[in-house]
């Protein structure tokens, strides 16, 4: 039998809130209900005991960790947005995060990037990974793209994922499609 992982990507403040200092994803997560199908998705996870892991992207006060040749994190230094211990770098208030699930802190694009993330889905014999997050584009995409590569089976919640621009989100859904099956909450809640 298959064990499985619902894996949450960046759904933090300055990247998804309206008033965050990145919020370029606020429009689509707010135009589609994506919180409320991301709650949805966090309540059947805990009800058949699918492993809830989250993942966040920050820095540290200086930016020590952030790739100074990425376009993405110098606009994040210069901006001072994602920091460790800011409003900014919190996970959105109004999705269900709680305090004893897991949280993997990253400080690039990918989450399995020098990050527990694989260790945490081997200890826990998970073979098959739900992935939802932002952006499509960037962060989702790497990981379905690395999991895919890690022997996973990967599946990407389309309708739980945002992008600062719509032709991004859907021509990477396109892509993803061709190592990973793209689905929708609907699907998983229905199964």
């Amino acid at each position: 039998m298959d064990q499985k992982a619902l894996i949450l990507i960046d759904y933090n403040n300055d990247i998804c809130h309206k008033d965050g200092k990145l919020a370029g994803c606020y429009t689509m997560l707010a135009e589609n209900n994506i919180i409320e199908k991301v709650n949805n998705l966090i309540r059947y996870a805990r009800l058949h005991k699918i492993l809830l892991i989250w993942i966040n992207v920050v820095f540290d006060e200086n930016y020590l960790l952030a790739n100074s040749n990425s376009k993405i994190f110098s606009n994040a230094k210069r901006l001072n947005a994602l920091k460790r211990g800011t409003w900014g770098s919190e996970i959105l208030d109004t999705l269900d995060y709680q305090v004893n699930d897991i949280l993997i802190e990253k400080h690039a694009v990918n989450p399995f990037y020098a990050t527990s993330l694989d260790h945490v889905l081997k200890i826990n014999n998970i073979n098959e990974i739900y992935v939802a997050g932002v952006s499509t584009e960037i962060a989702v995409q790497s990981c379905a793209r690395d999991a895919h590569d890690r022997g996973y089976k990967v599946n990407v919640i389309a309708d739980c994922c945002a992008s600062r621009n719509i032709e991004y989100h859907n021509n990477s859904l396109e892509i993803i499609n061709i190592f990973a099956n793209v689905v929708t909450s609907d699907y998983i809640l229905n199964s």
